[in-house]
């Protein structure tokens, strides 16, 4: 019989390495939360974990994907759905209140999120302020599983009317990988060099592979 005593809370730390024990007890923990009936929360926890390597990679893992794990039919993959988009809604709160350049490792962390385990490509642009702040966050194209269409004077017209001064881009790579393609550079310096026409500048273009990102300017490909 289900043990529904309630259960004591998992510490998670909030910064720092969080070990494989930390994720175990907390996928537990949510898995017992969402789903009290739930007959081997720990074995699914385990199996989840060792599917996509991490509770937060677990989190931001296709409903489809999920399916696959906890079984078809169970209420746990829309339920973690709803636990993504509630992560999902932190992380954009917490990068609207730092700059990009003090928080890069939680705007990739974001952008993993959202991007990390999709199966076609998207475009998004991070529309920011003189002072590196998000004014917005807009997906700009969704595509095929390789191939997702940008149109550089949609942005640049999009950036004017939000008075945007800096765009950080950024795409998924399905297949995992997250190596530019020489189309992908391509395309970057085209914006870039748009964008200089109208004094916008491109601050950064991140891919997103699954648990992987490659920061354009970290590996000095933007010009």
């Amino acid at each position: 019989m289900p043990d529904h005593r309630p259960q004591a809370p998992v510490p998670v730390p909030l910064s720092g390495t969080v070990s494989r024990a930390d994720d175990h007890a907390f996928v537990q923990r949510l898995i017992r939360t969402l789903d009290p009936a739930h007959p081997a929360p720990d074995r699914l926890a385990a199996d989840l974990l060792a599917r996509f390597g991490s509770a937060g990679m677990m989190l931001s893992a296709h409903v489809g994907a999920l399916d696959e794990v906890a079984g078809r039919g169970t209420v746990m993959p829309p339920l973690l759905a709803v636990a993504r988009e509630a992560a999902l809604r932190l992380y954009r709160g917490r990068v609207r209140r730092t700059d990009v350049l003090s928080g890069q490792a939680g705007l990739e962390a974001y952008l993993q999120a959202c991007m990390g385990h999709e199966v076609i490509e998207q475009f998004r642009v991070l529309f920011l302020d003189e002072g590196f702040h998000l004014l917005a966050d807009e997906l700009m194209g969704t595509g095929t599983v390789n191939h997702s269409p940008v149109y550089p004077r949609e942005i640049m017209r999009r950036a004017l009317r939000l008075g945007a001064a800096r765009l950080v881009l950024a795409h998924n790579h399905p297949a995992g990988r997250a190596e530019p393609s020489g189309a992908d550079i391509e395309m970057t310096l085209r914006i870039a060099q748009l964008g200089r026409l109208m004094r916008v500048e491109v601050h950064d273009h991140i891919i997103v592979g699954n648990g992987r990102t490659l920061s354009f300017r970290a590996a000095g490909l933007l010009g």
